[in-house]
């Protein structure tokens, strides 16, 4: 019997909820499927047919092993989807800054890997930076910059690699649109909005999430997104703000984004069946 691994991390050893949901489905095409955590040593990955990355939620904590286990598959008879080459660029926020270049509308944006100053950011009273590479908005932060000097600014820029954004005030109201792409083929999308006071659309933090029915210049705006990034890439999620009647984008998740298969009712099993197509 063929066998797939969907990797996870020490928190989820059974995969998410929302994983597991992929399992049966999986089984009835005959495929036997195990939950097995990435960084755990004792795993023969060349055991399996492919690796899917799923819930591997900690991996910009420990970036170099993750860096080092996503390469260990190139040029393996062992498949990771998404591919190695994707989930390498996509690891990195600073992807952002290509996909503006080929004319994608992304949040404003500066790069520490440009020269950023003191006076680019503080005509703005509210900036947002967050580090390259994370998730989960892990390490991101709010600054009034009135009550930020330039050189807590110079200092904090100086040390590993950022983004920095004028803070968007419609993510606390109309909050943060993700769409999802399976197979490079729009499939469903979800509004998270912050708890009241917040501006972290994560569960963890109490974000709260619903369907969501865009239109379809807004699907294919996220089509062109995708189309552009990765067009080949298994899974995409393209999350990002409406203002002003235009989309904004965020990131586009494609190492590890929750795909809310709850939220729709044949989404886990176009996941399988595209995942099946992939490995040929």
């Amino acid at each position: 019997m063929p066998k797939i691994a969907l990797a996870t991390y020490y928190e989820f050893p059974n995969l998410t909820e929302n994983d597991k949901l992929l399992i049966p489905i999986f089984n009835e095409y005959g495929y036997e499927i195990s939950a097995e955590i990435w960084d755990d040593e004792k795993v023969d990955w060349k055991k399996y047919d492919a690796v899917v990355i799923r819930s591997t939620w900690d991996y910009f904590l420990k970036f170099n092993e993750f860096s080092f286990w996503v390469s260990s598959f190139i040029d393996s008879s062992t498949k990771l989807l998404n591919s190695p080459s994707i989930v390498l660029e996509n690891a990195n926020k600073f992807y952002l800054k290509k996909l503006q270049e080929k004319g994608i509308s992304i949040i404003p944006t500066w790069f520490s890997c440009d020269d950023i100053t003191f006076e680019h950011v503080n005509k703005y009273d509210r900036i947002v930076i967050k580090p390259a590479i994370s998730a989960g908005s892990h390490n991101t932060e709010i600054f009034d910059t009135q009550m930020l000097s330039k050189e807590v600014f110079d200092a904090k820029m100086s040390t590993d690699e950022w983004l920095v954004q004028p803070f968007i005030s419609a993510i606390e109201k109309e909050g943060e649109i993700s769409l999802v792409f399976i197979g490079g083929k729009y499939s469903h999308a979800v509004r998270k909005t912050p708890q009241e006071g917040d501006f972290r659309v994560q569960k963890q933090f109490g974000g709260k999430y619903e369907k969501y029915e865009p239109s379809e210049s807004l699907i294919a705006i996220a089509n062109n997104i995708v189309h552009v990034a990765a067009e080949n890439a298994l899974y995409a999620r393209v999350d990002g703000l409406i203002v002003n009647d235009d989309f904004l984008l965020m990131e586009i998740e494609m190492v590890e984004p929750d795909l809310f298969f709850e939220f729709t009712e044949n989404g886990s099993q176009n996941f399988v069946q595209r995942t099946l197509e992939y490995m040929k």
